[in-house]
């Protein structure tokens, strides 16, 4: 097995924008990272499951993979069109000064985080296609499928950590301008939405 590009396929998708990115970013400008990290820690978490679960079951997924993507593409894309519609409504409606309440709220909470998660059809795709084309052919070893998920998992907690960072570093000019960023990242979650259906 080669480990080399199946490093840089596994940093590349967990760098690039997606919903999961997408959502750390407005979250780090929205509460900072103190503030996110309820939602970081589900979404890493079911990530880590979820890969686990596509290097576990990747024979019995390939097999019964194209009757599921259909249903998880259109319920992912409808999750994506809820965040950019709730991202829109933050920007437009509430004040931003309370940070607290959108914390209490549970805008930056587990459930979001893992739900997310479950209906992220990028990370899905990502992690089939990581173990069907880099590990599978070579391996079903479980100590490899188990390093392969811990080192996805590593690589996603980078890229939040880096896309949460990003929205804190451009907090202060968030608030001044926290209607055009909530359109364009309601745009991005749209994008992604698109994305995922086509």
């Amino acid at each position: 097995m080669n480990y080399a590009p199946l490093l840089l396929y596994t940093v590349i998708t967990c760098i690039t924008p997606g919903p999961n990115n997408i959502m750390c970013m407005y979250l780090g400008a929205h509460c900072g990272l103190r503030g996110a990290r309820k939602f970081m820690t589900a979404s890493i978490a079911m990530f880590f499951i979820k890969m686990l679960l596509c290097g576990i079951l990747n024979v019995a997924l390939a097999d019964v993979l194209p009757e599921i993507v259909p249903y998880l593409k259109w319920l992912g894309a409808a999750y994506m069109l809820y965040l950019a519609i709730h991202i829109l409504m933050d920007g437009f409606g509430k004040k931003q000064d309370n940070v607290d309440e959108a914390v209490q709220t549970g805008e930056s909470g587990y459930k979001r985080g893992v739900l997310l998660q479950v209906l992220n059809v990028k990370s899905w795709m990502g992690g089939l296609s990581v173990f069907s084309i880099y590990v599978v052919p070579y391996t079903t070893e479980f100590v490899t499928i188990l390093l392969v998920a811990c080192i996805n998992s590593a690589c996603m907690i980078a890229a939040s950590l880096i896309w949460c960072s990003f929205g804190r570093a451009v907090r202060r000019v968030y608030s001044e301008h926290i209607k055009v960023f909530s359109v364009i990242m309601a745009a991005s979650l749209l994008w992604c939405a698109y994305t995922a259906l086509i």
